[in-house]
């Protein structure tokens, strides 16, 4: 018995969607985890805060390099 192929393979960039929301969501945990020890270690209740923030900033930025307009 013959296996069953799809006739139309997916293309090569169909999951990069996922791959931006992980990248988002993963650098705003790092980050903010980051933070949340430095605050920990300081006594000090801001730097989760400018933790997830950078940690949002530098993934949009790593995005726009990946996958920015080639022009």
């Amino acid at each position: 018995m013959s296996e069953h192929r799809d006739p139309k393979p997916s293309p090569r960039n169909s999951g990069d969607g996922w791959r931006v929301l992980s990248y988002l969501i993963g650098g705003v945990l790092v980050y903010g985890g980051i933070g949340f020890g430095l605050d920990r270690l300081f006594g000090t209740q801001f730097l989760v805060l400018v933790g997830i923030v950078l940690g949002a900033g530098l993934t949009i930025l790593l995005l726009n390099f990946r996958y920015g307009s080639k022009d």
